[in-house]
């Protein structure tokens, strides 16, 4: 019996942990990353793994071609109804070429801030290619993601957390928690 009280003291401070550290990503995007299309898209699409704040100027979409020049022409908007897709609508004039996808969000749920960019290109000639639409599989399941594309460019409000660093953390509050849990089990006999 101990062990068991041990093992969900572990438990709830790995699942403490690893809400405290994350952040309102893409878990989807539309176009994937890396994506080849032969006709530019309508809007850029991305789910998020949290709900985002409704705050102006805080979560947005920004689409910048080879050169560095912005191409949308209006500011993103979080659905409605899933505060958890924002999009953006994209100029239907946009021209062949290399596009990044630049997204900022603040989260709903621990009020953390990310960054981060995707990349898609336009090429009437070109063989089209989905790219990695799944960007982040959920804890709950899913399905593979492919190996071959590197995952999104995320950052943190103040600077990126190096995962050895949230790993070692993690393991320090799972051993933490574990001994909570010894320890209130033991109170008990």
């Amino acid at each position: 019996m101990r062990w068991l009280a041990a093992a969900a003291g572990g438990l709830a401070a790995l699942g403490w942990f690893a809400a405290a550290f994350a952040h309102a990503e893409p878990e989807r995007a539309t176009p994937g990353d890396g994506a080849v299309l032969n006709t530019p898209p309508g809007e850029i699409v991305l789910v998020m793994t949290q709900e985002m704040a409704r705050q102006a100027g805080a979560n947005d979409i920004d689409v910048l071609d080879a050169q560095g020049n912005e191409v949308t022409r209006e500011p993103a908007v979080i659905d409605p109804a899933d505060r958890r897709r924002l999009s953006v609508r994209l100029p239907a004039d946009l021209p062949p070429g290399e596009y990044v996808v630049r997204w900022k969000t603040l989260s709903a749920e621990d009020g953390d801030t990310a960054t981060g960019e995707l990349r898609f290109r336009v090429d009437p000639s070109a063989a089209p290619e989905r790219g990695r639409e799944l960007l982040k599989e959920s804890m709950l399941g899913g399905g593979p993601t492919p190996a071959a594309v590197p995952p999104p460019a995320v950052t943190g409000g103040a600077g990126e957390v190096g995962w050895v660093l949230v790993a070692a953390v993690g393991a320090v509050l799972f051993v933490f928690g574990l001994g909570a849990g010894v320890v209130f089990s033991r109170r008990d006999t």
